[in-house]
C-alpha cells in the first residue's frame, strides 16, 4: 500500500513539474492515474492516451496493471467521451484478465484466471491544458470463471462495478 501512495505523489506532484507549461494550446493526451476499482484488483495504475480528438466525442484507450500479493491483473479499455471543455461525460467498456493464485496447505500453488467484462458510464474531469485528472465510473460487470480443461465453455455472472480514479494528464 506504500507503494501505492508513492506513486500518486509522483502523479500528484513530481510530474506536474516536469511537464513544462508552455503547450496550453495542444490537448492533453496522456494520462497517468491510479484506479480504485470494485471488481478484480482493488486498485490498479493505469495510462490513457485520447487518440482521437472530435468535435462532438473524443475516443482513448486505457491499459494498466496491478500486482497484489495473490493476484495480478491487467485492464484493457476503450471509452469515449463528450465535449471539449474539461468535463465530459464518459462511455466505454473494458476487458479485464485476472489471475489469482492460492497457496494450499502443503505449499503447492495454484492459479486460476477470471475475466471481467464491463461496459461502463460516467463522469470524466480532464483539463485540455494537463492537470489533474479525474474520473468515476459504474456500470454491471459480467464475471468469468473459464475452467481449466474448456477456457470457451464460461458461465457467466452479472455483478455490480464502480471505480474511481484520480492522476496527472500532460
Amino acid at each position: 500500500m506504500r507503494n501505492l501512495y508513492a506513486i500518486c505523489f509522483v502523479f500528484l506532484f513530481v510530474l506536474p513539474v516536469l511537464k513544462g507549461y508552455g503547450q496550453e494550446t495542444s490537448p492533453a493526451r496522456n494520462t497517468f492515474y491510479a484506479q480504485l476499482s470494485s471488481q478484480a484488483s482493488p486498485y490498479s495504475l493505469n495510462y490513457d492516451r485520447v487518440f482521437h480528438v472530435g468535435k462532438k466525442l473524443s475516443y482513448a484507450f486505457q491499459v494498466g496493471f496491478a500486482v497484489n500479493k495473490n493476484d495480478v491483473s491487467a485492464p484493457l479499455g476503450l471509452s469515449a467521451f463528450t465535449g471539449k471543455g474539461d468535463h465530459h461525460f464518459e462511455f466505454g467498456g473494458m476487458l479485464i484478465p485476472y489471475i489469482y493464485t492460492i497457496t494450499a496447505e502443503d505449499k503447492k500453488s495454484q492459479s486460476d484466471l477470471y475475466l471481467y467484462f464491463i461496459p461502463n458510464i460516467g463522469y470524466r474531469y480532464q483539463r485540455t491544458s494537463g492537470g489533474l485528472f479525474f474520473k468515476a465510473n459504474a456500470g454491471p460487470s459480467v464475471f468469468c470463471d473459464p475452467p481449466s480443461d474448456n477456457f470457451w465453455k464460461m458461465e457467466p455472472k452479472l455483478q455490480a462495478y464502480g471505480s474511481l480514479s484520480l492522476g496527472f494528464s500532460f
